[in-house]
């Protein structure tokens, strides 16, 4: 099964940022390291995104301004992007039918990482890729 990676700090500030979000879900862009030679993706900076959806307690949708301005400062920065994010406030870390609909559209490499907040002090972090309009469950590897 394909891996990927997050450091200890994006971990955390992955959390602390779907946390302050609550009740409404949290989105945002994954920003790190490609995966290379044998290496998995490793995510070392998380930004987050406005969440403009009209019912952000269950849906998600990029500020498409912030959503802008992240990709240029990562391209300004060297930086690759790793993956998106979103957290789901009350349910499991399962993409629903929606999930698909609020992710930018991006290529293979790109990972789509659902956070459950619904075990309150225990969140549960998934990461998937889509493949064929299917997410594929990765094993998360702490770096």
């Amino acid at each position: 099964m394909e891996s990927i990676a997050i450091t200890h700090q994006a971990s955390e500030q992955l959390l602390t940022i779907c946390r302050a979000a609550l009740p409404k879900e949290a989105c945002g862009v994954l920003v790190g390291t490609a995966a290379a030679e044998g290496n998995p993706a490793t995510v070392t900076h998380i930004h987050a995104i406005t969440n403009i959806h009209e019912d952000p307690l269950r849906s998600f949708r990029f500020h498409p301004g912030e959503w802008i301005s992240v990709y240029y400062g990562m391209q300004k920065n060297r930086q690759a992007l790793v993956g998106f994010f979103h957290s789901h406030p009350t349910t499991s870390a399962v993409p629903s039918k929606r999930d698909a609909l609020g992710f930018p559209a991006s290529g293979r490499q790109n990972s789509y990482w659902i956070i459950s907040m619904a075990g309150g002090s225990a969140p549960v972090v998934q990461p998937y890729r889509l493949d064929n309009h299917t997410f594929r469950p990765l094993v998360l590897m702490l770096a």
